[in-house]
Formats: structure tokens, sequence, C-alpha cells
């Protein structure tokens, strides 16, 4: 009875101490949710999120409509992102708005992920500078943002769980909750079976109470499976995700810098011999997997056999990952990053601090994946603009008043707040983001009344414009519709110089329409024009970006309604926008 109290009191002096105390890492993980919420506006590849929308559109029916080589724990994520936008009735097409709700998980992950470093290094001795450098290293690494956020991948996430995983698989208390995490990590990303080895050594360390990470990892993938169990897809489920998707792609490298990207190169079948005079067995499929075994077997032995700290434990799962990566076939580029991210928590762990290898580490990761991704998207200017003026006025008061700039971060760092602030204030940011999404969509899509149309419901006669193709709902680089700030639904994305000319029902009575140059647009300078039966009715004259018209036109007994866009001399980001474009009938 004592050792339980005695138990209880350690849980509630870590919970304290984590989320209460008001000494905590809330500055931290703070940081960390602005700069991951700065981040998603950054532009993702257009395919990976038709992923998501198509994966969400199929789960509005149920676990049991996926179809998708994604493991479990995930999807059932997703399937919460699902209901709410059935709920809500929220448009899919917009892009920020989607990467948000989708990726809440990977967020909370980085906030947790950085909470585990600040509590390995308040046991650390070390000069404020060095504690420091580990915390940017976490909080501001360029490389997880630009797998997460940015691009909208989920990497961190599982790499996350697994770091707890490992903290506590490495001790015989809590050597069943580590498992159990385990269990998790793979069930949201296959990849971490490269810390199998690990965890192998230690449950053989344990070995006497191995059945309970056994029972732990049992329970975890009982409870992550019960939903696709009782829709009755568990073997279809856990065939997509695991089985189907060994070997699926059969490559050397897919824009991966390891071994097989400097011998064979990109692209290459991973059965191609290495040299044209080697022998048909040595290929990368082999050696690779040959070269990875041979690793991972001695990272298990010695992991069972020294009895490392945990701080060595993680930093030899760190190392098999970079040689999951380095030495396997068929490797992503992010794949590297969760060897990063181990190496982080495991520098946390350590007495002294050796932070050189997380740094290089977090290097290679970042070229890896800036390889395929940069940091790109209009919205990110702003907040661009905003670090720069922020960095010029403190270091101006650094090099001219460096007394007062130190009083101030002292007066900061004073200020009393409680731990479990940025994951409040994470909740209460998505909570408030859906309801401005949803009011927003709502005000700004415009409900047809009885004898009203959109124009481009109707008979088009011709349409050209200068530079791509007409989207409806859409700008021209297929982004939702944005003019001076405001989002519209319903509308044309066109190119100026632009033509499209549109047959007018016989009781046609009144057209109304705004237009603009869209947000998206750097410095288009554009004209819009109307005309009905081929005479100039309406003219905005110059209209320059955060600027928007308004047209009110009488088309009684008119045949044909015609919208031009003039590019004004230069047609570069010439970016022009029709909303609201709407025809009204006579009753």
């Amino acid at each position: 009875m004592q050792l339980v109290i005695r138990r209880l009191r350690q849980f509630r002096d870590v919970v304290y101490s984590s989320f209460v105390a008001r000494k905590s890492f809330a500055f931290w993980g703070l940081l960390t949710l602005l700069l991951n919420f700065v981040m998603l506006h950054g532009l993702a590849f257009a395919s990976d999120m038709e992923f998501w929308r198509h994966w969400i559109e199929a789960l509005k029916m149920g676990v049991g409509n996926f179809n998708g080589d994604y493991p479990p724990f995930y999807i059932l994520w997703l399937r919460v992102v699902a209901a709410f936008y059935q709920a809500t009735g929220l448009s899919m097409d917009l892009d920020y708005e989607l990467k948000q709700f989708c990726l809440f998980p990977v967020i909370l992950a980085h906030i947790s992920l950085v909470h585990f470093v600040w509590l390995r290094l308040q046991k650390r001795e070390w000069l404020p500078e060095i504690k420091t450098i580990v915390m940017l290293l976490v909080v501001a690494n360029p490389a997880f943002y630009l797998d997460g956020p940015v691009w909208g991948q989920v990497d961190v996430l599982p790499v996350a769980i697994c770091v707890w995983a490992l903290w506590y698989a490495s001790r015989p208390k809590t050597y069943a909750l580590g498992l159990g995490l385990f269990m998790l990590g793979l069930l949201t990303k296959f990849q971490m079976i490269t810390f199998l080895p690990v965890f192998a050594a230690l449950s053989l360390r344990y070995y006497k109470i191995m059945w309970k990470g056994i029972l732990a990892m049992a329970a975890v993938f009982g409870l992550v499976f019960l939903p696709f169990i009782l829709s009755g897809v568990f073997a279809k489920e856990f065939s997509q995700a695991y089985l189907s998707s060994v070997g699926q792609y059969p490559y050397a490298a897919m824009n991966a810098g390891n071994l097989w990207m400097a011998i064979s190169g990109n692209m290459t079948p991973d059965t191609r011999p290495i040299f044209e005079w080697a022998p048909a067995f040595l290929n990368p499929a082999l050696l690779g997997k040959i070269f990875f075994v041979i690793v991972s077997a001695t990272i298990m032995v010695f992991t069972f056999i020294k009895r490392h700290s945990v701080s060595n434990v993680m930093m030899l799962a760190s190392l098999n990952a970079l040689a999951f990566f380095m030495l396997l076939p068929c490797m992503h580029e992010r794949y590297c990053l969760a060897a990063a991210v181990v190496c982080i928590a495991g520098v946390a762990c350590q007495k002294k601090p050796m932070i050189g290898w997380a740094v290089a580490l977090s290097a290679v990761a970042f070229v890896n994946i800036s390889m395929m991704m940069s940091m790109r998207g209009e919205a990110l200017w702003f907040w661009i603009s905003m670090a720069g003026i922020a960095t010029l006025v403190f270091f101006f008061f650094k090099v001219l008043f460096p007394s007062l700039l130190d009083k101030f971060f002292i007066l900061v760092a004073k200020v009393p707040v409680p731990g479990f602030v940025p994951y409040v204030l994470l909740v209460l940011i998505y909570v408030c983001d859906m309801g401005s999404s949803f009011a927003q969509m709502e005000r700004s899509a415009y409900k047809l009344g009885d004898g009203e149309y959109f124009v481009y419901e109707l008979d088009i006669l011709e349409q050209k414009q200068g530079y791509g193709s007409t989207h409806i709902g859409k700008s021209i680089d297929g982004n939702p519709l944005r003019v001076k700030g405001e989002l519209f639904v319903s509308g044309i994305g066109t190119h100026a110089p632009s033509r499209h000319t549109y047959a007018l029902p016989d009781n046609a009575t009144r057209f109304t329409v705004s237009c603009g140059v869209d947000d998206e647009s750097g410095n288009g300078v554009i004209d819009f024009i109307i005309l009905v039966d081929g005479e100039e009715v309406w003219r905005s004259g110059r209209m320059e970006g955060r600027q928007i018209s308004s047209a009110d036109i009488d088309i009684r007994g008119a045949k044909r309604l015609t919208l031009l866009t003039d590019e004004m001399g230069s047609k570069n980001f010439d970016h022009a926008d029709w909303v609201n474009p709407v025809v009204y009938t006579a009753k």
C-alpha cells in the first residue's frame, strides 16, 4: 500500500512540475505552436492534398469504406476529421484549413517532444547557452517544419511516440508502457520498425517481465484495430497498410541521399547490379538488406550486453534509424528524419552535452527533405517580414542598449505561465479556427435564389486566356479564390488577357459580379471589362492587388455576355478573379 501511495505521489509531482508549475516549458511550447501555425501557410504538393481529400471523403462513410496504404492509427484521426467536415459542410477545397485539421496530431506530438526535451534538460547542469541550443534544435528545427506543416507529412508523430516509448521501455517499472507506445508508433507509421532491434534487446534484458510488454502491445493493437474489426475490414486494412506496401516501390532510392543514390542513382530498379560487371545478386535489394541486418544485429547485441543508460539506448536507436535510411533501398527523403528526432532526445538525456551529432543528423534530414520541398507560399511573406522586423528591433537594442534588453528578457522570464498553457492553447486555436473557417465559408458562399444562375453554369461560346486554363471556384494556381483578403467560394479564376463569352437565356434580366486581382499574385495589374452582345457596358479601370470592384448590369434582351480582362502591358502575375458572377432571370 505504501508503495502505491509513493508511486501516486511521484506521479503527482511529475504532473505538477510538467503542467502546473509556473516555471515550465510553456515559453518553448508556445514558440513551437506559433512556428507550426506559421508554417502551415506553406504550399504543399497538390497531389498529397488530393490523397487527404480522397481519404476523408471515403471515411465519411466509416472506416470500412477506406482504401489506402496507411496504418490505422492516423486513419482513425482522419475519420474524426471526416466527421467534422460532414457535420459542418465546410469545403475541403480550403488547403490551409485541410492541412490544419489533418495535422493536429502532428503539432501536438511536436509540442510533446519539446516537453520531453525540456524535462530532461531540467536535470542537466549545463551552461544555459548549451540548453538553449538543444531546445532550439527541437523547437525550431527546419527539417521538422518542412516535413510537417509545410509539406503536410506526419513523420514527426510516430517518431515522437517512439521517443517516449524508448524512455519508458528503458526502465523495468515502465517497460510495459514503453512497449505499448512502440506498438502505437508502428500503427502510425510502419517505418518505426527501424527501432525494433532496440526494443527487442530491452525485452531480452527484462525477460522476466517480457509478458507485460507483449500484453501491452496486444492491447494497443486490439484497441486501434477495433473499429476496423467491428466494420469487418480488419484483414483488408492490415493487408493494405503493411503487407501490400512492402515492395511497393522497387527502386534503389526514391529522392533519398543514401548509399544507393550514390552508387546506383535515383529511381533505378533495386534488382539492377550495382556495377555493370557485377553478378546479378550484387544489387541494392539484396545488399541493402544484408548491410542493414548486420548493423541492426550489432546494435541489438550492444543494447543487450552493455546495459546502456537511456541516453545511450536512444543514441543506438538513432544509429539504427540512420542505417535504415542509408543502407536499405526504397527509401524516401523523409525517412531520415527519425534519426534526427531520436538523436536530439538522446542528447537531452546525456550527462555531458554532445550536440554535434544532433546538429549533423538534423542537417542531413533537412537537406534531404529540402530537395523535394522548399519553404514557399504567399502567406508566408507576412510572417517572414514580421520575423525580420523583430530581429531588427531586438538586434538594435542588443547592440546599442544591451543592459536594457537583458532586463526585458529577465522580466519576461519571470512571467508565470503554467505548463499546460501550450496544450490548452492548441485546442482553443483549433476550436476558434474551425468556427471562423465555417463562418467565413458561410459568409462568402453566395446562395442562389429562384431564377438565379452562376454565369459559368450557362453554355460557353468562347474561352481563351493568356496563360494556363480556366478554373471554376479556384484561382489560376488552383488555390481558393481570395480578393482583398476575402475568401470566395464561387467564381472564375483566369489569367489576363482572357475572354469568356456565355449564351444568355431569353429571360435574363440582370448580371452582378465582383472582380479583382487574386491575393496569390504579387504585382498583377488588370483591367476588367464586360461586353453585352459585343458592346462594352462596364470597365473597372486599372486594378492592382488588394482592390475589388463590383458591377450590376442590365442584360434584358441580350444574347451574349462576355467577360474580358486586359493585362495592361505586361501579363506577369495577372491572376484575374470574377467572383459571384450571377445571372438573374425573370420568374
